[in-house]
């Protein structure tokens, strides 16, 4: 889409016109946002360092494109704009191709499971702590 398309090219602005260290960039996104991650990673997971899906949703028959990228997904259980499944099922195609992705699913919580992540102070230490591992490392345990 045009406007994933524009995120691609910030990004890539970015790493020409400021001081960012490439082993380090991360995708985080909400709702639409989470498709946009899940579609992001498809698409240029040897960008990202890791990833932070909530409430979003993907296709699994492309998780393989994902690869190892460290993902913390997000969903509430009670989620009646996009349906918890969405995540459950790309957690299931990633962990059954060897990424240990890490699942968070708030019992009790609807749509706005951004909230509670966002409030969760071990998040964003796991997220800053992620860098991007070369192919060497990849093939290391």
């Amino acid at each position: 889409s045009k406007p994933l398309a524009l995120v691609m090219a910030l990004v890539d602005h970015f790493q020409i016109a400021q001081p960012i260290d490439p082993d380090r960039i991360y995708v985080v996104g909400l709702s639409m946002g989470g498709f946009g991650t899940w579609d992001l990673l498809q698409r240029q997971s040897e960008k990202y360092a890791a990833a932070v899906p909530i409430c979003g949703g993907g296709d699994p028959t492309y998780a393989k494109k994902i690869g190892t990228v460290p993902i913390w997904a997000f969903h509430g259980d009670q989620d009646t704009v996009v349906k918890p499944h969405r995540s459950r099922e790309m957690v299931q195609a990633l962990r059954e191709l060897g990424n240990p992705v890490i699942h968070t699913e708030y019992p009790g919580i609807g749509h706005n499971s951004w909230t509670p992540t966002a409030e969760n102070r071990l998040v964003w230490d796991w997220l800053f702590a992620q860098r991007r591992r070369s192919e060497i490392e990849k093939d290391q345990p």
